[in-house]
């Protein structure tokens, strides 16, 4: 009886040194003979096994990747036939490498699709994020594909957030960063890559914080910021002096170059030609003839800044020469890019037709039982109906109750409460314009509320007009001690936007009785809206309030526990539109790093 001593032998095969490549392959060929080819799951299990192996181990480090692919198929095919979802991800993956490394984009990006949903029906997040950081990355080097990697990049960051993983959340968050920076949305960018930068500066291993830096500084670069540009290089290039482990060519060559042109912008020659000096002695190090084009372009910069006419010119001419290595070399991508696509689209075209042959094959066949699976549809729509049935209305269940808590929330017993009571004082003190003011904004306010709560969604207008007769509200309890700011960018209607209602007060409301409550003199909050991208509205609400840390040593345990309620029906029902939505809390802190105030950011898919 065939045992596991075949399958430990191959195992052991293939961890043998580089020198014995072909030895190791004919091993595991021979033991793969010796597997009995019949259907026995265990004898599938090891030929899948062992055909996986021979592709992962020694096909792909070999650059062999038709072969790779060869037995990659196999391996996948009893996979399938074995219905093991893990072994059908892992061989999907293997395929999908060979393709990336030949550059065969379309098909990498059709197989990396197939492996992240086969991972994920493994529930495996580490496998899925792995992959579809991988299909971000590619992307992300196509510029006509930005929006596409844009889309998973922030699949990424939801993955890593929900998994918990750091440096995932890190990788993923820098990624999503150059992105926004490519697509000329430096904010964006410098939201995500300072996220990144918080993660790797509060641990002891950060080989890949001096990129981040460097990207820090392109986006200053893009603002024409250039002393913050410089701040930030400067850090890139302490990081990449203190771990040496991360001192490769191409990241000594960038920062030294983006501190060249940096130098060269703030008038500061000498400085600009130490760093150039620096460069000359690595760039014939690198077979990147982009590096040489930035190169001789500051040279030339620095020479007619100089008064170097001579210098400036022939420099100028070396820059034209590697600019155009550089456009041949992306003309020569862009064709085989093209090639390959027609390629792709041939076999596509064929492996189509094929499939309908076979389709029409199958139906001539299955004719004679058409009336068994009419019969065995019907019943299975039945209790798929019955089953939908049922969904729908435990869904309508729990939105019931959600806007039952929902209306519970923007209502604040306590908030009502001191309403009424200022409008007693009020009329008490004989101050009946103040009380009158009073009463009429409140009866509006709970006017609106009521009229919103009754729709999923209303216009931003209606939202905001909530908003401000809430802060006016407390402004008058304030005695006029509150300030508010709204700042609204000019390519947002708020009267056709459309959001959920009561998304922005709840933070507001947290700002000013966490926030401002507790400063004598008062204090402001500002609310701004944006667009980050067509389908993307982007909140920022910011105070000038004691912080969280301060706020959370005076609120009372009551207080806190309305905050965590309010937050956590607000995520609620963010969750209940089906959408993925981006929040994030920022301490803000002046140079002594004392508390300033508290932001919010928020990104509510529209």
């Amino acid at each position: 009886m065939f045992t596991r001593l075949t399958l430990l032998l191959g195992l052991f095969l293939s961890a043998m040194p580089t020198w014995a490549q072909q030895q190791k392959v004919d091993s595991l060929l021979s033991v793969l003979k010796k597997i009995p080819v019949d259907t026995d799951t265990g004898h599938l299990h090891q030929r899948a096994q062992l055909l996986w192996s021979i592709s992962t181990n020694y096909f792909r480090p070999l650059k062999s990747y038709e072969k790779c692919r060869q037995y990659g198929r196999e391996s996948l095919g009893l996979y399938h036939q074995l219905q093991h979802t893990r072994g059908v991800a892992q061989s999907l993956g293997n395929i999908a490498f060979a393709h990336l490394y030949e550059s065969h984009s379309p098909e990498a990006t059709d197989t990396f699709l197939l492996c992240y949903r086969a991972y994920e029906q493994c529930r495996d997040t580490a496998k899925m994020t792995y992959i579809i950081s991988t299909l971000a990355s590619h992307l992300f080097e196509m510029p006509e594909q930005s929006a596409k990697a844009l889309q998973y990049a922030r699949l990424c960051v939801d993955l890593t957030t929900r998994a918990n993983r750091p440096h995932g959340l890190c990788a993923c968050s820098h990624l999503l960063g150059d992105l926004y920076d490519r697509m000329g949305q430096p904010d964006s960018a410098a939201f995500y890559v300072q996220n990144a930068l918080r993660i790797l500066e509060n641990t002891s291993n950060i080989p890949g914080i001096v990129p981040l830096y460097l990207t820090m500084g392109r986006i200053e670069e893009r603002k024409k910021n250039y002393a913050r540009e410089q701040e930030w290089l400067i850090k890139a290039e302490e990081a990449f002096q203190k771990h040496p482990e991360t001192a490769t060519t191409e990241t000594a060559l960038n920062y030294q170059l983006a501190m060249s042109r940096c130098f060269i912008r703030l008038g500061n020659l000498p400085k600009a030609e130490l760093y150039l000096g620096k460069i000359a002695g690595l760039i014939d190090q690198t077979q990147d003839p982009s590096y040489r084009e930035r190169y001789f372009y500051d040279l030339s910069q620095l020479a007619e800044l100089q008064h170097r006419p001579a210098d400036a010119l022939r420099y100028y001419k070396l820059h034209i020469r590697a600019r155009d290595s550089v456009s041949n070399l992306e003309n020569t991508r862009r064709i085989t890019e093209i090639q390959l696509n027609h390629e792709f689209e041939q076999k596509e075209a064929l492996a189509k037709a094929e499939q309908e042959r076979e389709l029409e094959r199958r139906d001539a066949r299955s004719q004679q039982q058409i009336t068994v699976f009419g019969l065995l549809l019907l019943v299975l729509l039945a209790t798929a109906g019955f089953l939908f049935y049922g969904y729908r209305q435990r869904q309508e269940r729990r939105r019931t109750e959600l806007e039952l808590a929902n209306l519970r929330a923007q209502i604040n017993p306590h908030f009502i409460f001191n309403c009424l009571n200022s409008i007693y004082r009020y009329t008490k003190e004989r101050d009946t314009d103040t009380a009158a003011k009073y009463l009429q904004k409140f009866s509006s306010l709970l006017r609106l509320v009521l009229e919103n709560s009754r729709s999923e969604k209303i216009t931003l207008a209606r939202d905001l007009e909530a908003l401000q007769l809430y802060v006016d509200i407390e402004a008058l309890r304030f005695k006029e001690k509150l300030q508010f700011s709204l700042e609204i960018h000019p390519e947002i209607d708020p009267t056709f936007l459309q959001i959920p209602g009561m998304l922005i007060q709840p933070h507001v409301e947290n700002a000013i009785w966490h926030g401002l409550m507790h400063r004598k003199e008062g204090g402001k909050i500002w609310v701004r809206l944006s667009l980050t991208a067509e389908d993307l509205l982007r909140v920022e609400i910011e105070d000038n309030g004691i912080g969280r840390t301060a706020a959370a040593e005076l609120d009372s345990k009551s207080a806190l526990n309305q905050k965590s309620l309010g937050q956590k029906i607000t995520a609620e029902r963010l969750k209940a539109t089906g959408k993925l939505a981006h929040s994030a809390t920022i301490d803000l802190t002046d140079h002594h790093g004392s508390a300033i105030g508290t932001k919010v950011v928020m990104e509510i898919p529209l």
